[in-house]
């Protein structure tokens, strides 16, 4: 039988009906949390029908991992977000959990190849990885073991609003494939898509353990078979997790069509940073297996092509239903090591700035580029503010107190500086403060938060991370430095190089700094523009 979770009631039971003002201490202004509790990966990123639906990891329990639902929330700009009643609501949550539904995709099943649609109406069909607390005879007659993960559908006949488990088959695939079968706790996080050439859904997943990438193939979404494996490549140094298969045109040609891979691992980050990061791999698909480009990528490989140089940038998955022209993707803007102990509350995660990922060729590779979503300038306060300076002399200059939430814009050249660059989120007497800069010598991007406000709940926190970037051919750097009540993303270049990481701040640290250290600083360009809140 099948069964649904609005039937039960437990929709209406997880309504966000909580009282907020979004102005606590360190609430993100223009980037999506929930109004209380725990948040962790974005799931089933979906854009349809105008909407764009953001699903997530959720604890409705409380501000710590567990209980994992899928929270939902709305939008029809990629910036002012309407969080939505749960979708997926930990089965037997609160009193007897036997099901968390952890991460997974979602799409929307034009042709209705599910036989779900019903009265002409396009079914949604959401693909995760049902988590078993118990063992337990399912009612599809499947007996699955305690902490065994298997991948489960549900659909949604009214866009997304209200979803139905589909018990009479569930787990649509139950184990991984021979020889994996004793990988079952750590077989998880199903991407889907649906491929035109072969005219098939594409779905991976990923045996985390052994940092392998299982692909599948099916032609109505609920029987699949195994079309190929890929990995263990490159960094190895945790479990695999959330991957991403994608096209993408390389330097906007279409006859120059690359697929990307997008692996997470945890922990096993980015160089210079501990806990989790996103690694990416460029590629060719041919409808049943996906080979990187470089042939030299092999378990343990120092340079790993990450996809965010910062401690915060995890689990990134992309939207379906949009164009390869116009590939989105929302990451959470969190990191393992510490995640539970962040002082925001009551609350604890957030996501990432909406990117838009395009293939350029730098230094005659093919290169992943992200830009921050642009949608959300249209609420900025106030115009930007422009300064140059065709030399800026070795020392710093206060720029005042500019605010908590801004788009800064700098362009610069080097004279005989070693390193140039910005201050953000300082108080007054700059006791606290947020570097952002470059080092001109080490070809790299930084950003140092051992000053940035609250540090005290992590050991590892307090650090400086670095980003490696290659100035333009006339040797000059541009960032575009994104700042939030309580973190910073960086964008090098023309997008190629990105850094995020979370910052705690006092409330009065408002005032922002110029500095070139080393000498002087050439063509110096600065653009600020104060962002306004997007909460209602």
């Amino acid at each position: 039988m099948i069964v649904s979770l609005k039937a039960l009631g437990l929709c209406l039971l997880a309504s966000p009906t909580w009282a907020t003002s979004y102005k606590e201490p360190y609430r993100p202004q223009f980037h999506f949390s929930p109004a209380k509790n725990w948040i962790n990966d974005p799931v089933g990123l979906l854009h349809h029908n105008g909407t764009y639906h953001l699903y997530y990891q959720y604890n409705p329990g409380g501000i710590e991992w567990g209980n994992m639902s899928w929270g939902h929330a709305t939008s029809d700009d990629l910036t002012h977000w309407e969080e939505q009643p749960i979708a997926l609501l930990a089965r037997g949550f609160p009193e007897n959990v036997t099901e968390m539904f952890f991460t997974g995709s979602a799409v929307a099943d034009v042709n209705n190849t599910s036989g779900f649609g019903v009265d002409g109406k396009t079914p949604l069909v959401a693909v995760y990885t049902s988590s078993y607390q118990v063992t337990q005879t399912l009612p599809s007659g499947k007996e699955v073991k305690a902490n065994q993960q298997s991948q489960s559908i549900a659909y949604s006949i009214d866009d997304g609003m209200a979803w139905t488990t589909y018990d009479e088959a569930n787990p649509v695939i139950q184990n991984p494939p021979t020889p994996y079968q004793n990988q079952y706790e750590n077989f998880r996080d199903p991407f889907i898509f649906w491929h035109e050439q072969t005219n098939k859904w594409i779905l991976v997943t990923a045996l985390s353990e052994i940092h392998k990438l299982v692909l599948w193939t099916s032609d109505n979404l609920k029987d699949w078979k195994v079309l190929s494996e890929f990995g263990p490549f490159n960094g190895v140094g945790g479990v695999w997790e959330c991957p991403n298969l994608f096209p993408l045109d390389l330097d906007n040609d279409e006859s120059k069509t690359k697929w990307v891979m997008i692996v997470g691992l945890n922990p096993g980050g980015p160089p210079g940073t501990v806990g989790s990061g996103t690694q990416y791999f460029i590629g060719s698909f041919d409808g049943t297996k996906f080979t990187p480009d470089d042939e030299s990528v092999y378990p343990g490989n120092k340079t790993s092509n990450w996809m965010d140089w910062g401690p915060d940038y995890y689990a990134t998955t992309s939207f379906n239903g949009l164009p390869s022209t116009d590939h989105t993707v929302i990451g959470w803007m969190n990191n393992w090591q510490y995640g539970t102990k962040i002082p925001a509350y009551p609350w604890h995660g957030a996501m990432t700035a909406p990117r838009h990922l395009s293939l350029k060729t730098i230094n005659e590779k093919p290169t992943l580029i992200q830009q921050p979503n642009e949608a959300w300038k249209s609420i900025e306060s106030q115009g930007k503010h422009s300064s140059t300076w065709k030399t800026f002399n070795q020392g710093s200059k206060d720029l005042g107190p500019v605010g908590k939430t801004l788009d800064v814009e700098l362009e610069f050249s080097a004279s005989d500086a070693s390193k140039f660059g910005i201050i953000v989120q300082a108080t007054s007497d700059w006791k606290e403060q947020t570097a952002i800069g470059y080092d001109f010598k080490g070809k790299q991007i930084f950003v140092d938060r051992t000053k940035s406000g609250d540090v005290s709940f992590d050991e590892t926190f307090a650090s400086v991370y670095h980003a490696p970037l290659i100035p333009n051919s006339d040797g000059t750097v541009r960032l575009r430095i994104l700042v939030d009540w309580s973190s910073i993303e960086v964008f090098g270049g023309d997008g190629e190089a990105t850094l995020t990481a979370q910052i705690f701040p006092s409330k009065n640290a408002t005032f922002a700094q110029l500095f070139s250290d080393g000498g002087d600083t050439r063509n110096v360009q600065l653009g600020v523009r104060r962002v306004s809140s997007t909460w209602k």
